[in-house]
């Protein structure tokens, strides 16, 4: 698609010339003589560039450059100066225009200086979209107090340079978390990486990290600069950084604490801007006592620390989650979720969080076959059973539907204790002699 350029000069000749020329190199032009014409046409078209003339009738080229400004234009502006207007070329460049062309103009120096704004233009767009498409892939979904209390506190953090370290159990969206640290920061136009700990074999931890140079060891057929190289003035995220062996906690720590990086086979340190985020779903400070976490590392990733609430905690966004992976997995929208379906996802304990739920959907949108599903169906599909229901929730009794919410929420947290009935009291806040009652009353298993 041809980029759209507006040419703004109160000179016949010269919008005429720069038109004719531009449109040969493949662009689209138009024209104002004014900067009230340019104003009309300015909010009738998306320009990529506007070349602009300081010294216009009525409103100046420094008006036209103050008004566009106030609206946050993401056109480019490039001035055309006589030589008298120099000072105040360099104020439009002061007020954000990226360059200043002197008259008269080469043709050849408008065409190479054009090209080259063009190449901004692209890297801008290319740019936008990349944070545009992270941004509505890393949305936190959720209206419940815990998550307006977990986006305030994002919010907050967002703006330091300080490390963070997010903690909660597995599902529960702590990589969504770092992703909106990011994205809500002053680094977010710059490098984002992310490290699996758990995936780097503790004898390639330091060279991954830290980078290598050629024949530093065995296999090193090629430099590397390593991930804290690459993310230099931007963000690194450490993903399950509990899982780390103590060698690779102490190489880690030099790091934190200096800055600078060393990379293998090569003497000279790297000095690195990064700033950190860490995340774990395990207890560090058990793990300290346990032998199995340095407590300087500890102190160190957790300056600022984040607790990301489970789904048992927010049951309220169920729904809301719910109607977001039906959109995602079936955008047809052919497949519903029955009233009594959403109540029913809505009681349960979801020991695996969001990615449980995200999963349940999924695989809600493969079996259902269009239409709604209703909660006999959805208890059917999460047993493992495919058949269709012989008998809809609506011919249920209120006091059948009750007892299966309650039987599957038991069962479900029973799993998750394993088997274990006071632990299981203690997650659902009830007394261990009333639950093993209701154990035997519903037919269960005692498994204690």
């Amino acid at each position: 698609m041809a980029e759209k350029i507006l040419i703004v000069d109160d000179e016949l000749n010269i919008t005429s010339g720069f038109s004719s020329l531009l449109d040969d190199e493949g662009f689209r032009t138009q024209t104002a003589a004014s900067a009230e014409e340019a104003l009309k046409k300015y909010s009738q078209t998306d320009f990529d560039l506007i070349l602009l003339d300081l010294n216009l009738p009525g409103l100046s080229g420094i008006d036209f450059l103050k008004r566009i400004g106030q609206e946050s234009s993401s056109s480019l502006v490039m001035v055309i100066s006589g030589q008298s207007d120099i000072p105040t070329a360099l104020e439009a460049v002061r007020l954000g225009a990226i360059d200043y062309l002197e008259k008269p103009v080469p043709p050849e120096k408008l065409i190479s200086s054009v090209k080259m704004a063009m190449k901004l233009v692209a890297a801008n767009r290319q740019r936008t979209v990349m944070v545009e498409e992270i941004d509505d892939s890393s949305r936190i979904i959720g209206n419940s107090r815990p998550i307006k209390k977990l986006l305030e506190t994002i919010g907050s953090m967002a703006v330091s340079d300080a490390t963070v370290l997010i903690t909660g159990a597995n599902g529960t969206g702590k990589e969504l978390v770092a992703t909106r640290l990011f994205l809500q920061s002053n680094r977010r136009d710059k490098p984002f990486i992310k490290v699996n700990c758990p995936g780097i074999p503790p004898t390639l931890f330091e060279s991954e990290l830290f980078g290598h140079r050629r024949g530093a060891f065995t296999g090193a057929v090629r430099d590397y600069p390593g991930k804290f190289v690459l993310a230099d003035n931007g963000t690194i995220f450490l993903d399950e950084i509990g899982d780390l062996p103590a060698d690779c906690q102490a190489k880690l720590l030099r790091v934190l604490e200096g800055g600078e990086v060393e990379t293998l086979g090569q003497t000279a340190q790297r000095k690195v801007d990064v700033r950190v985020l860490c995340a774990t779903n395990k207890n560090l400070k058990e793990q300290i006592e346990a032998g199995k976490f340095r407590q300087d590392l500890y102190y160190r990733i957790s300056v600022l620390t984040i607790d990301v609430p489970a789904l048992r905690e927010r049951l309220d966004d169920v729904p809301l989650l719910a109607g977001e992976f039906l959109k995602r997995y079936d955008p047809s929208q052919s497949c519903r979720l029955a009233p009594e379906s959403m109540a029913y996802l809505s009681t349960l304990p979801f020991p695996g969080n969001v990615r449980e739920l995200k999963n349940i959907i999924e695989r809600v949108t493969i079996l259902c076959g269009g239409g709604t599903v209703e909660a006999e169906d959805l208890r059917r599909m999460l047993s493992g059973d495919t058949r269709p229901s012989e008998k809809t929730s609506g011919d249920q009794p209120l006091s059948e539907r009750v007892r299966d919410f309650e039987k599957n929420i038991i069962v479900a947290t029973l799993a998750e204790c394993d088997g274990n009935i006071t632990r299981a009291a203690g997650a659902l806040k009830v007394d261990r002699a009333n639950l093993s009652r209701k154990i035997k009353e519903l037919g269960l298993k005692n498994l204690d």
